[in-house]
């Protein structure tokens, strides 16, 4: 397939300007939260976690394939992968939905249900989360990147692999917590937010 028009194919050589971008990215700065308590940031520890990362696709409150018991059933959330295919410059990403209300557990796979008083969106922040590779058994959120999950900005290690690493320092915290465990405080430069991950899956869904 061809290039998109307007965006650059990108070659080997762009690499270390992209990586540059990313490591800006991901530095410390000042808008980044104080010190926050396990308590403030809804910690789940990694014995929690049955081994797989934070999803809805992993979660009690999630309609199957479909829509969020806290958030109603406009809300519409699925996994989808962009580009649907490979082009001659990009590469098929997995993305996952997840939001600040994770809890673990198995996803209704019946008739949806719905909270009598529902949370708005700002409220929980869904947004999607780009796994490793496509065709995991399960992607989304945890603090390092293990067992297939997308590792937190906030996860600090001094190697260059966080997901061999069983534990590090996280910013938010200020102590060291475990590489499978995941919180609402959660972030990562390739998040997609509600609207960029909705308006991809509708493009989806109308081709």
């Amino acid at each position: 397939m061809s290039p998109t028009p307007g965006f650059l194919a990108y070659r080997i050589k762009h690499l270390t300007k992209v990586n540059a971008q990313r490591r800006a990215l991901s530095q410390p700065l000042n808008r980044d939260p104080q010190t926050m308590s396990k308590g403030e940031v809804q910690y789940i520890p990694e014995a929690q976690m049955c081994g797989e990362p934070a999803t809805c696709y992993n979660c009690p409150m999630f309609n199957y394939g479909r829509t969020c018991y806290l958030m109603g059933p406009d809300v519409k959330l699925r996994k989808f992968t962009y580009p649907p295919a490979a082009t001659s410059d990009a590469k098929p990403i997995e993305y996952w939905p997840c939001c600040s209300a994770w809890r673990p557990g198995s996803p209704n796979m019946g008739a949806e249900k719905f909270a009598d008083c529902i949370l708005s969106v700002e409220t929980l922040g869904p947004g999607w989360i780009n796994a490793p590779k496509p065709g995991q058994k399960m992607g989304g959120a945890n603090c390092g990147g293990k067992s297939g999950g997308d590792d937190c900005d906030h996860y600090m290690t001094d190697g260059d692999d966080k997901r061999i690493e069983p534990t590090a320092f996280c910013r938010v915290l200020q102590m060291d917590v475990e590489n499978g465990a995941v919180c609402a405080a959660w972030r990562d430069d390739d998040w997609l937010d509600y609207n960029t991950g909705s308006a991809l899956l509708a493009e989806l869904e109308n081709a």
